[in-house]
């Protein structure tokens, strides 16, 4: 493969087209001043329709990957000899017992010249879709064991009439992901899921390592907090809670003193408030939206100008059967572990087993 002093490879087309976008004037004489012959695959267009349904172990009716591609050169693609399309599967989860599916690339296509046509900037322009049976077959990964979030890996490979051939590692920022060229050499569709289930209802919990915020002045009972947290559902795959915290807030709060039998006084409340709930994304549970604290009291929405606006985060650390466990933190630092069980004992989604350490 040839280089050019070490600087990206990319074409000198003709100067009208690359001008055509006013925008990209500045990226484009760069990229001229420093740089000679070369070429480049341009993306047009990438439409990611992978879908995998946890359910089914299979993928969703439909599921396929496509590219519009454009082939740019010195000689306005005159140069266009090939495109070879390589694919491997890249192993995100570690289902199927810790199996790790990850797979050496392989020749999926090649793209002769002849199977372009001109486009409408009057350069070689192709559409290739693949499906996801063709991707698995080519592969040889067990459709079975995949997990949204997993992904297909893609890599183009340009041969030119005259010898030369270019690849990812012939291109630099500007080009690779640069707003005109857009041009990789490689592609990493990820796995969508299909949401199947519904996860409302009134899961039980158990928190143990219950902390508050540091420097906040508050105190946890030190034990473990026990109790419920109702997920409402409020669209497909996106759910209300009546708390975030599971408990740690009403339990590690800012105590006003004992008082006559020992009581206290709770001043925080739950962790919940009409702009928040909890999406689900394939092996995730992301809660979004901000709990409001007015003076230390939580709040249900931002209309008296709150002093704090408070988020969460979710780890997932383990999924067995029911019971999901889940590292949580707030923004302030307050945090905890909760073991969740699912109402009714019913088993979690498999999809989630793959946060499995």
């Amino acid at each position: 493969m040839k280089t050019y002093n070490n600087k990206i490879a990319i074409l000198g087309v003709a100067l009208a087209t690359l001008f055509a976008c006013d925008t990209d004037d500045k990226i484009v004489d760069g990229i001229l001043e420093d740089v000679g012959t070369g070429a480049i695959i341009r993306t047009i267009d990438e439409d990611n329709d992978l879908v995998y349904n946890d359910v089914t172990a299979s993928f969703d009716a439909g599921s396929a990957y496509t590219l519009v591609l454009e082939e740019q050169d010195e000689e306005d693609g005159a140069l266009l000899q090939s495109v070879e399309v390589f694919v491997n599967f890249d192993d995100m989860s570690t289902t199927g017992g810790g199996n790790d599916m990850t797979t050496t690339e392989v020749p999926l296509q090649t793209l002769e010249a002849s199977a372009f046509s001109t486009g409408d900037r009057g350069l070689p322009q192709i559409t290739v879709s693949y499906t996801s049976a063709e991707l698995v077959t080519a592969t040889g990964i067990d459709e079975s064991l995949i997990i949204g979030k997993d992904r297909f890996e893609f890599r183009l490979v340009l041969n030119l009439t005259n010898g030369e051939t270019f690849t990812n590692t012939d291109v630099g920022g500007p080009v690779s992901g640069g707003a005109f060229f857009s041009a990789p050499f490689e592609y990493f569709p990820v796995i969508e899921c299909s949401i199947t289930e519904n996860l409302a209802g009134t899961h039980s919990y158990v928190v143990t390592n219950a902390r508050p915020a540091p420097g906040s002045g508050d105190t946890c009972s030190g034990g473990d907090i026990m109790g419920s947290v109702t997920w409402t559902e409020a669209s497909s795959g996106k759910y209300t809670s009546s708390d975030l915290s599971f408990g740690q807030f009403l339990d590690c709060t800012e105590r006003e003193g004992d008082l006559p039998g020992g009581a206290i006084t709770l001043v925080r409340g739950a962790a919940t408030g009409e702009d928040i709930e909890i999406e689900w994304d394939c092996t995730q549970l992301n809660p979004d939206g901000e709990i409001y604290s007015d003076d230390g009291v939580i709040v249900p929405n931002d209309d008296d100008d709150p002093d704090t606006e408070i988020t969460f985060n979710y780890e997932i650390t383990d999924v067995t059967g029911a019971v999901m466990t889940i590292d949580f933190t707030s923004s302030q630092g307050d945090g905890g572990t909760v073991e969740l069980t699912r109402e009714g004992g019913v088993d979690w989604p498999v999809i989630f087993t793959a946060n499995n350490e």
